[in-house]
Parts: structure tokens; C-alpha cells; sequence
């Protein structure tokens, strides 16, 4: 299987974790990822992430959106102001 393969493979299941975890569908779960860019951040993190198991898996996903996504951060503030 090519590493592209791999990487899409290992993507859907990403998704298909975080959904679970999050209570979300498949369409809800990717296009949240997407949005927050944490699909790149899977797909840039495959070699260190694929031998770990769901668990970790999510709580990178989300350490990663807490803190690198614009989209997440202005979901939690108004006018700058936490809340």
C-alpha cells in the first residue's frame, strides 16, 4: 500500500474515532476537523501517530485545535474575551 493509502486510511479512522468520542456523524466530525485544520495536522502526523491508540489520538486532535486553530478560538471569545 502506498503512503498516500496509508495516510487516507489512517485518516478515516481519525474521524471515524473522533466522531465516537465526540458524539458527532462522520460529515459533522470530518468537515470540524477540516475546518480547524487538524485533517492536515493527521495526515502531517502519521508516522508518529499511527502506532498509538484512539485515545491519544483524540487528545492530540484536540490539544491541536485548542491550539492552533482560528476557527475553535473564536467559537469560545467575543470582542477578544473569554467566555
Amino acid at each position: 500500500m502506498t503512503n498516500f493509502k496509508k495516510e487516507v486510511w489512517f485518516l478515516a479512522s481519525c474521524v471515524e474515532f473522533y466522531k465516537d468520542e465526540k458524539g458527532m456523524s462522520g460529515q459533522e466530525a470530518y468537515n470540524h476537523l477540516r475546518r480547524t485544520g487538524a485533517t492536515n495536522y493527521i495526515v502531517d502526523c502519521y508516522e508518529g501517530l499511527h502506532m498509538t491508540g484512539p485515545l491519544y489520538i483524540i487528545d492530540c486532535i484536540d490539544e491541536y485545535i485548542k491550539n492552533h486553530s482560528i476557527s475553535s478560538h473564536y467559537e469560545h471569545t467575543e470582542e477578544g474575551k473569554e467566555f
